[in-house]
């Protein structure tokens, strides 16, 4: 059978299930009514006698105020009830009076307490047959129709978030591009590329002067010297590059007392310290002036990199979304299936969708 074929079959039935519920409903809440009233009556009567006279004073005192308590308390109880739902609901209260009640009550009031409870009984038997009778006749609300309707708005919508999370990921694709030609018309790559070179060759010069001047710091300090630039490169030989005529100076002052390769390093740094150190300031400033230039370039594509970023956040949110939606989806497929097997269970056939 097809889906929308058993649909209507099942609608058929349920209308008709449901007159018939009514039926049910109406017998019982009718019976209902009836024996409330033979509860009430009951429980007027209870709360009109009085206690004999021969029982002791203390007891009919226990017993007026259990009497009192116990007429108030399921007068309460019977007020609240107007049908059989509700009666289900009060059940478990009525059972608690139902077993209560004090014992000098039951002893003083034995036929009335057992005359309520009888009819209390009767009330809890007559649910119990009203929820059997209800569950024969009786059809499940399946909504099919809502489950397949919500079923289709979710896969709409997730193919909406879908094609939303598409369209931000074309943003993004021409954002990137459009940020790679301006790093390209700033010739980003090539400064890049150059401050790699200067600072490769940069530090290649500096460590060959701080290597030699390094190779002096023993000598010079065996020398006791006390001056502060022969100080100052005991401790640290990148003073050569610092301070350079100062240190030729020095070197050249005690050039005589220094022997063999120490000399020879001397030499060497006394004919070439300072044109070296001038050339590695001078590209020490070329290579400050890139960078700024470089660091200029970046921060101008900073606020499209900004741009980029905030396009991947809602892509994180468009992908968050359509996991729920997913979830969804698949709680709604098995509310399908099991919906479509009470379906089938209720017609006697194979429903196809």
């Amino acid at each position: 059978m097809k889906l929308e074929q058993a649909l209507e079959e099942y609608e058929k039935r349920r209308k008709k299930a449901e007159k018939e519920v009514e039926k049910i409903r109406k017998k019982y809440n009718k019976r209902l009514e009836k024996k409330i009233r033979e509860v009430l009556k009951k429980i007027d009567a209870l709360e009109k006698k009085e206690v004999p006279k021969k029982v002791d004073e203390n007891i009919k005192k226990i017993v007026t105020a259990e009497k009192r308590n116990y007429v108030t308390a399921l007068r309460n109880v019977l007020s609240s009830i107007s049908d059989m739902d509700d009666l289900g609901k009060r059940l478990p209260d009525l059972a608690k009076l139902h077993v209560g009640h004090g014992k000098y009550l039951l002893i003083i009031f034995e036929k009335d307490v057992y005359a309520i409870n009888r009819l209390l009984k009767e009330l809890n038997e007559d649910y119990v047959s009203y929820y059997n009778e209800l569950s024969k006749k009786g059809l499940p609300d399946l909504r099919l129709r809502e489950i397949l309707w919500e079923e289709e708005k979710t896969r709409g919508h997730i193919q909406q978030i879908e094609q939303e999370k598409l369209e931000l990921e074309r943003e993004i694709k021409a954002k990137e591009g459009e940020l790679k030609e301006f790093y390209s018309r700033h010739g980003l790559q090539e400064l890049e590329e150059d401050i790699k070179s200067l600072s490769s060759s940069l530090r290649s010069a500096e460590m060959e002067v701080r290597s030699k001047a390094s190779k002096l710091q023993k000598p010079i300090k065996r020398m006791r010297l006390h001056e502060p630039i022969a100080d100052e490169l005991i401790n640290d030989s990148g003073v050569a590059l610092r301070k350079p005529d100062e240190f030729v100076s020095l070197l050249q002052r005690i050039y005589p007392r220094l022997e063999g390769k120490y000399k020879k390093t001397a030499q060497w740094l006394i004919e070439n310290l300072k044109e070296k150190s001038e050339a590695i300031r001078q590209e020490g400033e070329k290579l400050s002036e890139l960078e700024k230039k470089r660091d200029e370039i970046l921060a101008s594509g900073e606020s499209k990199k900004k741009e980029i970023w905030e396009l991947h956040r809602l892509i994180e949110e468009k992908e968050a979304e359509i996991r729920k939606l997913r979830r969804q989806l698949e709680h709604l497929e098995k509310e399908l299936k099991d919906s479509l097997a009470k379906l089938e269970e209720i017609l006697g056939q194979k429903v196809e969708r």
